[in-house]
């Protein structure tokens, strides 16, 4: 049971080294310098992100897999959960990144299009932080064996 605590922290702590890297202080970027533009937080981004926690699970894997499981490549079973989980938010992300794209003559006169870039990317990073949470799940459910429908039918 340790073993899965501490793989489980080694995730989450792997998790927020990715947002840190890529997303910093987002809360200190508004206030300080209030970009008008995206810059790097293109919608591709937490596709990038998902690969390289996927690099480093798969790495976990190699190291923690069940003796039954260890040398076979590690499987991601809940990809469709994933996706169904996280299709709302990304449909959230398509919209504010419109919003801060396209900046209306109003905004570039009045130099507000920083809210509307503050606002698109927090959502962007929220989305990558529940889609790496829900990458993690999957994960541990593999090293541990207790998969969403092992616990199904475990209440029948």
């Amino acid at each position: 049971m340790t073993d899965n605590l501490n793989i489980k922290k080694l995730c989450t702590e792997k998790e927020q080294e990715l947002l840190d890297k890529y997303f910093g202080n987002l809360v200190k970027e508004a206030a300080e310098e209030r970009p008008e533009t995206i810059g790097e937080y293109t919608k591709d981004l937490p596709l990038k992100i998902e690969a390289e926690y996927e690099t480093f699970l798969e790495e976990l894997w190699k190291e923690h897999a069940p003796q039954e499981l260890m040398g076979t490549p590690l499987v991601f079973e809940e990809q469709k959960l994933r996706k169904l989980m996280t299709d709302d938010d990304r449909e959230g992300v398509d919209a504010a990144f419109k919003d801060a794209t396209e900046q209306t003559l109003w905004e570039r006169i009045t130099k507000t299009n920083h809210k509307d870039v503050t606002y698109y990317k927090g959502l962007l990073q929220e989305y990558t932080r529940d889609l790496l949470m829900v990458m993690r799940e999957d994960f541990l459910e593999e090293i541990t064996g207790h998969h969403i429908k092992n616990k199904a039918f475990e209440d029948d």
